[in-house]
């Protein structure tokens, strides 16, 4: 029995005889290992029994698992972070497959990271393609444990909440062991850092360091190091008075340390002093009864003026990770300049952490202790600093949608005002990279806006959301931030924005082959658009379940549904309109096999695309028109529009749509006879596709071998 099968998989009921599988032609591009730990602690000190007994736990793994497990146990402050990446950069060389992280939130057991959310990140960091992560838990855990199968990694879960989150973080087994290694071979290595006792996670093979207040020279070091060796010897006895009251707690240590170097001229008797008077507040993190880190964050924060006190109360009530001077200032109701030095003075106090990229975030204790200050101010204060914050994120998200989409038809006013501003970015490539990087704080911005009963704002974000999940993906992103929209929508009374939310989550389920859920969500903003009269709405839903009629293979019934909404456009005058349903009737002519018809429409609507100008939909026109050359049997006459349109893609920066163009140049030139050209173009998009993450990217590389095995030995 013999033959070739090129693809992915290969899948069959019953197989008989002599049967031989094999590869052929090179393996796609390999991801490189990811290499997420944090940076270096700049402070640290002491810990020597606790890393010589880390260094031993890594070694330790039955030989069915592979793994060790290795869970840091302390209050909150005492260093288990800093501890773990300390200790894991040190030995990291040793872990080719790479190093993974994330923060599980768990300082508060009611916000803490849902599983999905940190191992859906994990399989995108590790190559694997946005459309082939399940989107249930079980299916993405089950995946993760295939994909880090075999490999020798770190696993670093931070702040873990139970033993039930970070088990199911677990990797899969680690590399089997050579038996002619000469030395001891390291299985794959979880760290978890809690301030629970998580016991439970010792079924799992899980090995304990309990983690507790630095000894008296550790701690004296660190102070020393925060300080100056100088300063901290002219007063030997205030020294000693202040590590003691710290009770050996590194980020107390850390704190006052801030607040000494930032005042060159103050005694280190005053801090002693005033540690004194504080430790009845020492309750956020228990020490002993009458001890706690409070009294370090309410020594720095009593130190602040007014200004910056306000702003470390109010930031801490912004929604997401993190925020720049722009959206704290925005937040604040000030200016960037003058928030600026403020943001400045907190992170000077350790009560802020700056980023590599001039952002702050909070240190789960200090986010704590700042909301908790908060609770002074008045709630009307608080709800404004919420809703300024959505503001903020709302018109950036706007400013940098309507460059990625400038001739959509927008619901939201404030495009219309957004327009007649100078453009916020550069590109559309621009444009998506900054709503991409912000889109942690966008979607919080979405739960946010809901929760504060600020539904307006919350629909309108999901709505400025479009351009970054059409090119982007993010699909479980996509469908959660979308659900909580409508919901909002629905809380508004308005069908308009009903509906305009409806087709964006029906998108998002159609590009997911959930053909039932997104005809639901189309078919009801059809209803909702005829109701509200709004004739725009109207053609869009039916632009839509045309398009799930071509994904369902009905291209007659496409052709009615895009007739149908082309009238409306025609009547309203939407030119954008025209030229999108001319496109589509013409696809669906093509998939009928009405080859004329199709060029005589793709032709136009490649016209009507240019009049607007729309260079993206006359490139996506002209990539139409050359398809359907190929599959016509004229490859010939597919090489200009397919030419034209790669050169439109490479300027608009749409890595996806220039792989599809070269796929198809790979098959007009295979086609010509010119198998030098076409391996240049098909290797072209298999690099695109596998860089982008596109699925395609395994067609295309079988396509590679079989113009390989196509051309015989030696060509």
């Amino acid at each position: 029995m013999g033959g070739f099968v090129a693809g992915p998989a290969i899948q069959a009921q019953t197989i008989h005889g002599d049967v031989r599988i094999t590869s052929a032609g090179p393996a796609p591009a390999a991801v490189p290992p990811p290499r997420q730990l944090p940076l270096i602690p700049a402070n640290f000190t002491g810990r020597s029994d606790e890393l010589a007994a880390l260094g031993r736990l890594a070694l330790q793994a039955d030989a069915a698992r592979r793994i060790a497990v290795v869970v840091i146990v302390g209050s909150g402050g005492l260093g288990k972070t800093s501890l773990a990446s300390y200790w894991l950069h040190s030995v990291s060389d040793q872990y080719e497959g790479g190093t993974l992280f994330a923060d599980l939130g768990g300082h508060r057991l009611d916000t803490a990271a849902q599983p999905a959310e940190v191992v859906s990140g994990f399989l995108r960091t590790l190559g694997v393609a946005p459309e082939r992560i399940p989107l249930d838990l079980g299916g993405q855990t089950a995946l993760f444990r295939s994909v880090t199968a075999g490999r020798r990694m770190i696993v670093f879960l931070d702040n873990a909440a139970s033993a039930a989150q970070a088990r199911l973080l677990l990797p899969g087994p680690g590399p089997a062991p050579d038996p002619s290694a000469a030395q001891p071979q390291r299985p794959t290595l979880v760290v978890v850092t809690t301030r629970w006792r998580i016991s439970a996670l010792a079924v799992d093979g899980a090995r304990f360091v309990e983690l507790g207040p630095l000894d008296d020279p550790g701690a004296l070091d660190l102070f020393d190091r925060m300080i100056g060796a100088d300063r901290a010897a002219a007063e030997p006895r205030e020294r000693h008075a202040v590590v003691r009251l710290c009770g050996g707690i590194p980020l107390a240590i850390c704190v006052i340390g801030a607040r000494l170097s930032a005042h060159p001229y103050w005694p280190v008797s005053r801090a002693a002093a005033s540690l004194a008077d504080e430790r009845r507040r020492l309750s956020a993190l228990s020490l002993t009864d009458d001890l706690s880190v409070r009294a370090a964050f309410d020594l720095s924060y009593r130190a602040l003026p007014p200004p910056a006190a306000r702003a470390f109360r109010m930031t801490a009530l912004i929604p997401g990770p993190g925020f720049g001077p722009g959206l704290a200032a925005a937040a604040l109701d000030g200016d960037a300049q003058d928030i600026g030095p403020l943001l400045e003075a907190l992170s000077d106090a350790s009560l802020l952490t700056e980023t590599r990229h001039g952002t702050y975030r909070f240190h789960d204790l200090a986010r704590l202790h700042a909301r908790e200050q908060a609770e002074s101010d008045q709630e009307a204060e608080r709800n404004a600093v919420i809703a300024r914050s959505i503001t903020w994120y709302l018109s950036r998200a706007v400013a940098a949608d309507l460059i990625v989409s400038p001739l959509r038809w927008h619901l939201n006013p404030m495009y219309a005002r957004a327009a007649g501003e100078p453009p916020a970015y550069a590109s559309a490539a621009d444009a998506l990279d900054w709503l991409e990087a912000e889109l942690p704080g966008l979607l919080a911005a979405v739960q946010a806006a809901h929760d504060a009963a600020l539904h307006e704002q919350a629909w309108q974000l999901c709505e400025a959301l479009w351009g970054v999940f059409l090119f982007r993906k993010h699909f479980r992103h996509w469908v959660s931030s979308h659900l909580t929209g409508l919901a909002s929508a629905q809380a508004c009374g308005d069908p308009r924005a009903e509906a305009r939310i409806r087709v964006q989550l029906g998108t998002a389920f159609r590009n997911l082959g959930r053909s039932a859920e997104a005809r639901e969500q189309f078919t009801t903003a059809l209803s909702l658009a005829r109701h509200a009269g709004q004739a725009i709405g109207e053609a869009t839903a039916l632009e839509q379940i045309a398009l799930a009629d071509m994904s369902d293979h009905h291209p007659d019934a496409a052709i009615s549904g895009f007739t149908e909404a082309q009238a409306i456009h025609r009547r309203t005058g939407a030119a954008r309109g025209i030229a999108m349903t001319t496109r589509h009737i013409g696809e669906a002519h093509r998939e009928a096999g009405r080859y004329g018809e199709a060029v005589r429409l793709l032709t136009e609507a490649s016209r009507l695309f240019a009049a607007l100008p729309d260079p993206y939909m006359e490139a996506r026109a002209l990539t139409s028109l050359g398809q359907t050359h190929l599959l016509a049997g004229q490859p010939d006459r597919a090489i200009t529009p397919l030419t034209a349109s790669l050169a439109a893609m490479t300027r608009l920066g749409s890595r996806y749509e220039q792989a599809r163009i070269a796929r198809y140049l790979g098959a007009a030139a295979s086609r010509l006879g010119d198998r030098r050209a076409a391996r240049a173009h098909l290797s072209q998009a298999v690099t695109e596709f596998e860089e982008t993450g596109a699925p395609e990217a395994a067609e295309v590389l079988a396509e590679l071998k079989a113009l390989d095995l196509d051309a015989g030995p030696g060509q």
